[in-house]
Parts: structure tokens; sequence; C-alpha cells
């Protein structure tokens, strides 16, 4: 049977932890929501203004726009229209019944893109685009003005950005833009401004700040170094591989950070510490073709094991989800609130603050009035699930006995109360976890990070596609490139990717002993090599591991411009 839970206590979100809501989620229609969420200052929405379904209308304003010509008879609509669905938008179903057909997103040629405020769900996105401009905006210090202005030079050119609150733009009447951009932005031209909201969304210190900042470090590096040097599809299309890849990395480190740090709340765990230091978990990417392979197989069980850490994450998150709730409960009371205060040393959120909810929880001064709400909780849970017999009477309490064997494992009254929250919402949670860590994990993408059959997850491994490969060789030379972006030793890249983000292809993960381990890793790394040297990054003839170079795409047009 499954636990019924009253209405307050329902519920897995944690903003304290996590600020995005892990579900299904689309990296292709995320970058104009993230310029919207960075031009408004985070402000969000304040009404829907333009209708998705009326696409007949757009396009039609788009045949009469003065700057193109040829498009306002039948059969230049048919082309128009045809250009407009394969070049412009993105649709979709409405509902979720799929029934009808709006569209989901702008294909973000131009910076323009966040004008109509597709998609109006802004659920869609799940809260990673105001994660995402918060840690850009502690990165750059809060400066709001200097976010703005990197984010209009590098996506807004020939375009003149509205003011707050109607943001908006058009086309600058000069700049020489391609045929696309152009196109798009007179297909932009047949919407109305989308307002913003009057307040910020509240700015939450993230659980682990220093792996937030390293984010907010590889996005800015990539966006500054790239942009004037890439082709503009191909730099929007490298960055979203790099974005989805990046929100993988921080979620999967976050969920054993908190595991972690509940069962071990007397010290902080490395990654939610400053200086930042390596962490949880080692991550080996797979690059051979064989299924039966020791690589293949150490690839599939990686995947495993973090998808098991999610399913503990759920009952982590939870206990500090209830433990916050008490703790703003008993805060009402001025001599405990006193007491309270003292452990947590005036902070609200981060790090700090959820290891000082677990040092509250084993206080001998508050437990006692932590394990009373608990008690008082796991009671209205038995009456939620108390069953009526024909007559309309409570049943017998015999019959809730099933509670007791999901609460007599536990140890304490808190834990008990944990898992039946756990139980209550343990099928739709983990779902909602492993469809945000395929959809990170660009599992359907082809710039994933997960290779596999979504119909079978025991057939899913770490092997990155070509296109992932390059984004990370690119990464790694920005940061380890002096000036401009340099070639790079082969061996400084696979450093920067086991210390940056615990990825391992030379060598098997510790949990992985014993010879044909190891040699499978050496082959593994050849079978890299390979893939590199078709994709033009690797051209080294020599054996020395230690002189290899890579060759990052677009490096060489960058050296020119260094040394002219």
């Amino acid at each position: 049977m499954k636990v019924k839970l009253p209405k307050e206590l329902k519920g897995v979100k944690f903003p304290k932890v996590l600020t995005i809501d892990m579900n299904d989620f689309d990296i292709d229609l995320f970058l104009p929501t993230l310029f919207y969420t960075i031009l408004s200052q985070g402000r969000g929405k304040a009404r829907r203004t333009n209708d998705p379904q009326d696409i007949h209308r757009y396009i039609d304003a788009l045949a009469h726009n003065l700057t193109f010509e040829g498009f306002d008879d039948p059969a230049g609509g048919k082309v128009l229209e045809s250009l407009v669905r394969t070049t412009l938008i993105t649709t979709g179903g409405v509902g979720r019944s799929n029934r009808g057909e709006q569209i989901t997103s702008i294909v973000p040629y131009t910076l323009l893109a966040h004008k109509p405020g597709f998609p109006t769900e802004s659920s869609r996105h799940r809260g990673a685009d105001t994660f995402i401009y918060q840690a850009l905006r502690e990165n750059m210090n809060r400066a709001d003005r200097e976010l703005l202005d990197a984010v209009k030079l590098i996506f807004g050119r020939g375009v003149n950005i509205g003011n707050m609150p109607d943001l908006g733009g058009v086309y600058d009447g000069k700049t020489e833009l391609d045929i696309l951009t152009r196109l798009s932005i007179a297909f932009l031209d047949g919407f109305q401004n989308t307002r913003t909201g009057l307040s910020r969304e509240q700015s939450i210190t993230p659980a682990c700040p220093k792996l937030a900042n390293e984010l907010a470090t590889d996005l800015l590096r990539y966006l500054f170094k790239y942009y004037e040097h890439m082709p503009s599809q191909a730099f929007t299309y490298n960055l979203l591989g790099l974005i989805n890849f990046e929100l993988f990395n921080y979620t999967l480190k976050l969920v054993y950070v908190i595991n972690e740090l509940v069962q071990n709340p007397e010290t902080l765990p490395s990654a939610m510490r400053d200086p930042l230091e390596p962490s949880h978990p080692q991550i080996y990417l797979d690059f051979t073709q064989d299924a039966r392979g020791r690589s293949h197989e150490m690839a599939k069980d990686c995947v495993r094991r973090d998808i098991e850490a999610y399913q503990q994450f759920l009952y982590s998150n939870l206990h500090l989800r209830l433990l916050d709730s008490y703790v703003v409960s008993l805060r009402r009371n001025a001599q405990r609130r006193m007491k309270i205060d003292s452990i947590l040393e005036g902070n609200e959120f981060g790090p700090l603050y959820l290891q000082g909810l677990l040092i509250l929880r084993d206080d001998p001064a508050l437990s006692v009035y932590l394990d009373a709400q608990a008690r008082v909780d796991e009671e209205r849970i038995r009456e939620e699930n108390e069953l009526l017999d024909d007559a309309g009477n409570l049943g017998d309490e015999e019959e809730l006995s099933w509670l007791d064997d999901i609460t007599n494992v536990a140890d304490t009254d808190i834990e008990r109360v944990v898992n039946l929250l756990v139980e209550g919402q343990r099928d739709s949670a983990l779902q909602h976890f492993v469809r945000w860590f395929s959809s990170v994990g660009g599992m359907k993408k082809t710039h994933g990070l997960l290779d596999g059959s979504t119909k079978s997850r025991t057939s899913w491994r770490y092997a990155p596609s070509n296109d992932l490969l390059a984004v990370l060789v690119q990464v790694a030379a920005a940061q380890l490139s002096s000036q401009g972006i340099q070639s790079i030793r082969l061996q400084e890249f696979l450093q920067f990717l086991e210390k940056r983000y615990g990825i391992l292809i030379d060598r098997p993960p510790d949990m992985f002993k014993g010879a044909e381990y190891i040699a499978a890793a050496h082959d593994n790394l050849r079978a890299m090599q390979n893939r590199l040297r078709q994709m033009g990054i690797f051209r080294d003839l020599s054996d020395d591991f230690t002189i290899q170079r890579l060759h990052p795409p677009y490096a060489d047009i960058l050296l020119k411009t260094v040394e002219a």
C-alpha cells in the first residue's frame, strides 16, 4: 500500500538544498528563457502577452514585413511558413494531452529571442535559468550592469534591447548580419514585448557555493574566449551542450554531498568547503565499442551507482526539509530562537545552515522539541491512512500495522517521519530524478554524456558524444591557456577533467580493483585518442604521453588572432 500524506507534508523540493526542480528538462528550449532571466535581473514575467498557439498570425506578420519581399502571395507564404517552422521556432503539443500546436521556443540566433516570453510555462525549465543567473551574478560580485553588458555584447549584435519593465528590442538598422539572424529579428518584430515582474526571485546561497561558482566560471570563460571566433550557430550549440553538462555535474555532485552531510554532519563534505576540494563521484567515460569489455562495464556501473545515490538523496533531502520546517516553527519561541540562532550563527542558507540543522537535531536542549513535532506529524500521517469500515467507522488500529514496518526500522522520531515521507512519494520523486538525470545527461541529444536505450536503464553508460568531447577540450583549453586559446597537453586535459569534474578516462575508478580494469582503462585512452584524431583535435604521432597535445576546435583561428 502507498502511504497517504497530509497536504502540508507533501513535496520534495527544498530550495535551501537546490532551487532547481529536478524533472524532465529540454536544453534546446533553454537559452531564450535564460536571456530573459538575465535581462530582467531575475524578476520573471509579469503576464503572458503573446499567444503561442497563434503561429499563423506571426508568420503572416513576417510575410508583410517591409524588410523582405516575395512572401505576401500564397506560394511565397508556403515557402515562408516552411522556413519559419524549420529554422526560427520549435513547436510542440498543448498541455498534457498534447492536443493542438504551440510555439515552445524561439531558436536563439539573437538576444532578442527573449521577446515573446516563450515557453509561456516557466516550469518547463525547472528553475535552472534562475539558478544559472544567480550563479553568474555571484561570480561577477553582483555587478548587474556588467552582466547585462556582457550578455548584450556576446548575444546582442545588431539589436538595441529595451529597458525594464518592457525589455524587447529592435534591429539597429545598420549592422550587417547573416540572413537567418536578420530573418529572426524581423520575425520577432511581430511579437509584443513581455514585461517583467516587479520583484526579483529570492537569492538563496547554494548548498555548494564554490561548485556553483566553478560552474559560472566555466560558462563565463567559454563565453568570453570563444564568442568572437566561432560561427554564431556553432557557438550557441556548443554553449547549450556545456550548460547541460554543467547542470548534470553540479546536481550529481550535490546529491553525493547531501547524502554525505546527512550521514556525517560533524564534517562538511569537501565540495561544500572553501577552498574547493576534489569531491565524489568518480565518473568513468567509455570510448570503446566493446559492449562486453571491462571499460563498458565500468561506465555502466558508474551510472547505476549514481542513480542509487539519487535514491538515497530522496531520504537525505526530505530529512533536511523536515528539520527546516521544525526549526522555523521552534524559532517562534523567543527562548528557543536564541538557542537556535547561537547554533546556526546567523546562517539562513548555504552549507553551514544545512550542517546547522543536523547539529540542532542532535542538541539535547532542542531535540526534545523536534521529536515532539515529529510525533505529531507521524500521528497525522497515521490518521490520513486510517480506513473506514462499511458503517463509516474508523478501522482497527491493527490495520495500520503495515506503517509500523516502515517506521520501526528508524532509530528516532524524526527518522520515522522521514521514512513515511519517502514511502509516500518514492515512485513519483525517483521517476522525476531519473528524468532529470537522463535529460541533463543528454541521453537524446547529440552533445550528450549518457549513451544507451531510453527504454532500458540497465544499458545506460557514460560515453560522451564527439560534440561533447570537443566542448570539454575547448573548456580545458580556455582554462589552461595563458593567452588566447592554445593547444594543451593530453596529460593536462586528463588532469583537468579529473580535478574539475571527477572524470576518469585512463584509469579505473577506485571501486574497481584488478589488473584487467587497469588494462581496460589504458585501452580506453587509446580509443579516445583515436576518436580525437578523427575529429582533428589530436594530431601527434609520438608515443610519449607527456608531450602529446590536443588542438581545440577553432584554436587555430584564435592563435592567428593572438599572433597578429
